[in-house]
């Protein structure tokens, strides 16, 4: 005997319906709906724990050519999908990799920036690497948020910065193409601002290269203390642009600001530059590039003469898988961006009007009011520059 689930009494073995109260014995699972014919199918793949849901279009008439949509984590999300693909919202760039969206937003928005912006995001593009494989729909916040957290565990808050503008761009490259409708990289956080002040040549490192000014590393570190270039503007300028006669260069590059810029030659350093320009056999005022400098020169002169410490011998394997050694000085205190702000500190020193300094260092702001209406002429900015001593 058993018992009614309704009105418990006691009814026959096998009963389907209560003898008593006439409630049904046994229940009976509800078929799901199907969905109507030509709006696409949903299937679940037990094998996907995180996102079984697949969902697929309509095939044709034959049962052929269905376009996978992608995998849902619930019923609900991979319906929606489906309907967003009826209404026509769904394009083939709905299930794009991070990678993907990076080529397609690159190719255009490549084509406005300067090659220093371009390498900038290329660089920032490297700490996306763990994310890339991804579809871009399915990146949340947190995803993002760990590139960025691993980017700041060696490097400042600078470079994580263009880690997030890089996010931001490629969330609303993939909300332009109807693939997300939200820009998650506005909610990425970026480490705290650190203010490190920032290295200068002392005045006594300043002297122990004058001392050696006859060796043609010092004499380029020197243009570059009283100069204010970057040193990759440095090693663009050509020798077009260098006039010896009237002791300016015209150079620069990056900002709108700093482009094409008129720096007036020091006395201190004239015949440095005129040696270049004499013993250059091209149309640059400097054979060398910028990475050969750095590493081969730069940092080894200022090494030999007792300014920094020295190199670590490091190992590395080559392609073929041959050990060789080499020396690397790692986080050296003083680096060639160093003597941009040398230069700055100079000028200061010596009295040089700090709209006279903008101009010639090539900075946007010495607050607006001076960039509108402060004008000076080459006269005066060649004046300035006088006033630097050793």
């Amino acid at each position: 005997m058993i018992f009614c689930k309704k009105c418990k009494k006691e009814i026959p073995d096998g009963s389907v319906y209560c003898c008593w109260c006439g409630k049904k014995q046994e229940t009976t699972k509800r078929k799901k709906a199907k969905r109507a014919s030509g709006t696409g199918n949903i299937y679940v793949n037990a094998k996907c724990k995180h996102h079984p849901y697949m969902a697929y279009t309509p095939s044709d008439r034959f049962g052929n050519h269905r376009t996978f949509i992608g995998s849902f984590a619930t019923l609900r999300e991979a319906q929606e999908a489906l309907e967003d693909y009826s209404r026509g919202n769904v394009t083939e760039l709905y299930n794009i990799t991070l990678e993907k969206a990076y080529e397609g937003w690159s190719k255009i928005h490549f084509q406005k920036l300067t090659k220093s912006g371009e390498d900038s995001y290329k660089n920032a593009y490297k700490y996306l690497s763990p994310i890339v494989g991804c579809k871009i729909r399915e990146l949340k916040t947190i995803d993002y948020q760990y590139c960025i957290d691993e980017c700041a565990k060696n490097n400042g808050r600078a470079s994580c910065e263009k880690v997030r503008q890089l996010c931001s761009q490629l969330c609303k490259y993939a909300m332009q193409n109807d693939i997300i409708d939200k820009n998650y990289a506005e909610f990425l956080t970026l480490p705290k601002q650190s203010k490190k002040e920032k290295e200068i040549f002392t005045h006594e490192e300043l002297n122990i290269l004058w001392k050696h000014s006859d060796d043609e590393r010092v004499q380029t570190i020197l243009i570059l203390c009283y100069t204010g270039f970057r040193i990759g503007e440095l090693f663009n300028i050509k020798k077009e642009s260098v006039n010896l006669t009237e002791k300016y260069i015209i150079g620069g590059k990056k900002t709108e600001a700093g482009t094409d810029r008129f720096v007036p030659i020091s006395d201190l350093i004239f015949d440095f530059i005129k040696n270049l320009y004499d013993k250059s056999d091209t149309d640059k005022l400097i054979n060398d590039t910028v990475d050969y400098f750095r590493r081969k020169k730069f940092y080894f002169a200022l090494y030999e003469l007792g300014i920094i410490e020295a190199p670590t011998e490091t190992i590395y394997i080559d392609k073929n898988g041959c050990k060789h050694k080499k020396l690397e000085f790692k986080n050296p205190r003083l680096t060639p961006h160093c003597t941009r702000h040398t230069f700055a500190s100079l000028c200061v020193e010596a009295g040089v009007a700090p709209e006279d300094l903008q101009k010639i260092i090539g900075h946007a702001k010495f607050e607006t009011t001076a960039d509108i209406y402060i004008h000076k002429n080459h006269e005066q900015l060649t004046n300035a520059i006088s006033l630097l001593k050793k």
